[in-house]
Order: structure tokens, then sequence, then C-alpha cells
């Protein structure tokens, strides 16, 4: 077991210091952990934000998917009442009815819509 005062002993480099030189590395130190104390709530707010952040990009996603599911389906109906127009008007030949379905994919863009591939960007 070591002496009491063998705990209180400098190392050899320390000991030719004078006390100035102590004092003025012991305030260093103590501006050094200042320093990091201080970097160290910067950082806690920076991750508050980035936290905050990410809240509000998944809202905007999930109002952004919601609108695009309005839209498409809007658009449905749209679609199916110009057919109706048209079918009203008069007779309409089958081509033509063909090429009016198939103005858009709804079924794709429904399944892109629900699976998140449209609306979502990478993180």
């Amino acid at each position: 077991m070591q002496s009491e005062s063998s705990y209180h002993t400098l190392p050899p480099y320390a000991q030719s210091l004078t006390t100035d030189q102590m004092s003025l590395i012991a305030s260093a130190l103590l501006d050094m952990q200042r320093a990091l104390n201080h970097q160290t709530i910067l950082i806690a707010q920076l991750q508050d934000e980035l936290a905050e952040l990410r809240r509000h990009n998944d809202w905007y996603h999930a109002q952004f998917a919601q609108m695009f599911r309005v839209v498409a389906r809007d658009v449905r109906e749209l679609r199916a009442t110009l057919i109706c127009s048209l079918l009203e008007e008069g007779p309409i030949t089958a081509d033509h009815l063909m090429t009016l379905l198939r103005q858009t994919p709804d079924n794709e863009l429904v399944e892109k819509v629900r699976s998140g591939a449209i609306g979502r960007q990478a993180n």
C-alpha cells in the first residue's frame, strides 16, 4: 500500500513547474471543460432540432400521400364522368373506349402510393 504522501506527489516533469504555470494549466483545463460542456449542449440542441424536422417530414409525407390518393380518386371519377357523358352523346367505338380506359394506370398509381414509392424521399 502506498503512503498518504505518495498520492500527492507530482510527476517529475510537473515538479519543475511554478505555481503560476500550474494555475495557468488548471485554468486552461477548466476552460476546455466549459467549452466541452457548451459543445455538448449545442449537440443536444441540434439533435432535438433534427428530431423535430423528422417529425415534420413524416407529417408532410402523410399529408402528401393523402392528397395524392384524393387526386387519383378524382381523376378516376372525372374519367368515369367523361366516359359516361360520351356514351350518353351517342355511339362510341370500342377502340375509343379502351383508349379512354387506358389513359391513367389507376391500379399501378394507387399501388405506388400505398407502397410509399410516390411521395417518400430517401433519408
